[in-house]
């Protein structure tokens, strides 16, 4: 009987070999940090068989290396942006090299610095993986990334939109507002709200519209509502809306609009489209997998001293307690000279890391694996004993600089191994 259902157990899978791995992690620091931004937007054009999608890469004066001139400091690189079809095939290909000057070398150091770039492409209706390449042609890295976009067909459409972009500010310059694209898609530095910008398409015999803004994050619920009313300026309107951004914390969020055409005497049909788009509220070096900071507090409670965590989570305003878990994690930068914080992106990579691997009853990252792992990180060696005839299941987790073995035991039977070796010691040795 015994064979027979540890047969099943392997047959199931119940001991997948989510955990068979973890001593073979290696460090991810800046695993969630990209060598380049990316966006890609869709407008109509002129063409009434294709549209336009609109490539724009942000380049940070980190992913840079700037060679010294006579009179200032050069970096070079390269683009090329494929838009791949369904067989993956290129359907079409662009390709283009960037010059970046700067006059000091401060300025190549700038934490801001950027380097910003954008093409327009025509493609059929579809749905398409655009493949973007970026090239640093000193130190020939070579960084990727894709986003699938679906390319909407405007010419079927009475009335339409394009996709939203995110801008960091509005200028005006001749009479003609000029506008700054925010490509990276984190609005947290953007102090006095943030404008959407898009475009309304139009051949009803409508002239006004009703827009309503609504911003939804953690939960489902919408934290902001706007409506507004704006006049149709013929068969394309172009929309720049300013959204407040004062009242959200560090999370990922979307924008919402809902556009409806307003009937008049001559067609009293209503017209309805709505588009979204996501946007994030981080400082410069916090995580991606930061979405809530309530919970990124408790998750570093394995390392904080009781004081630290209490601050923390007493603090009464949402300003206080960014405040106060920017400074904990400040204290432990191995490097608090350069933007990145390389220990707090390694701890939230081994808190995602447990919540992939460890999750059973509760989060990876509250479990007795979960915890070892995130403190300790990878061991140099794990022993496993799933099926011992004379024992419960356990694992040996061997750490070779702390001259340490960890034991975990499953006592239930279902995978929920707990820790059986006292490790306080270990646990609090950074607090």
């Amino acid at each position: 009987m015994r064979t027979f259902i540890l047969f099943i157990i392997l047959l199931l899978g119940v001991f997948p070999s989510l955990q068979a791995q973890v001593e073979n992690r290696t460090e991810q620091p800046h695993a969630d940090v990209p060598n380049f931004y990316l966006e890609a937007l869709g407008f109509q054009s002129s063409d009434s068989l294709q549209a336009r999608i609109d490539v724009y890469v942000q380049v940070p004066y980190d992913a840079l290396r700037f060679l010294s001139t006579d009179s200032a400091f050069l970096a070079r690189y390269e683009i090329t942006i494929d838009i791949l079809g369904a067989e993956g095939n290129v359907v079409l290909e662009k390709m283009w090299n960037e010059e970046v000057l700067t006059s000091t070398f401060e300025r190549t150091q700038s934490k801001g610095g950027h380097s910003f770039t954008q093409r327009s492409m025509l493609v059929a209706p579809g749905s398409y993986l655009l493949r973007a390449q970026f090239r640093e042609l000193e130190s020939r890295k070579v960084s990727t990334q894709l986003k699938k976009i679906d390319v909407r067909d405007y010419a079927q459409q009475q009335f339409s939109a394009s996709d939203i972009m995110l801008i960091n500010r509005v200028s005006q310059e001749a009479g003609r507002a000029h506008i700054v694209p925010n490509v990276s898609g984190n609005l947290y530095n953007v102090l006095d709200g943030f404008f959407l910008f898009f475009e309304l398409y139009n051949s009803t015999k409508a002239d006004s519209v009703t827009l309503t803004y609504r911003i939804f994050g953690k939960g489902e619920k919408h934290s902001y509502e706007r409506t507004e009313h704006r006049r149709l300026e013929g068969k394309k309107t172009q929309i720049i809306a300013k959204i407040d951004s004062s009242r959200y914390p560090v999370g990922s969020y979307y924008v919402e609009v809902d556009m409806q055409t307003i009937p008049t005497a001559r067609e009293g049909v209503v017209y309805a489209v709505e588009r979204k788009r996501g946007f994030v509220m981080r400082w410069g070096n916090t995580p991606l997998t930061i979405i809530d900071l309530t919970l990124a507090i408790r998750q570093a409670r394995y390392i904080a001293t009781d004081k630290e965590y209490d601050a923390m989570n007493q603090a009464s305003t949402m300003e206080e307690n960014q405040k106060l878990f920017q400074e904990f994690w400040r204290k432990r930068d191995p490097s608090p000279d350069t933007e990145r914080n390389e220990y707090m992106e390694e701890y939230y990579s081994r808190v995602q890391y447990s919540n992939d691997h460890f999750s059973h009853y509760v989060e990876g990252w509250r479990t007795d694996m979960g915890m070892v792992f995130i403190v300790l990180g990878s061991p140099n060696n794990v022993d496993r004993h799933p099926f011992d005839y004379d024992s419960k299941p356990y694992e040996v987790w061997s750490y070779y600089e702390f001259n340490r073995q960890v034991v975990f035991v499953d006592e239930t039977g279902f995978g929920d191994y707990r820790l059986l070796t006292p490790i306080w010691d270990l646990l609090h040795r950074g607090k």
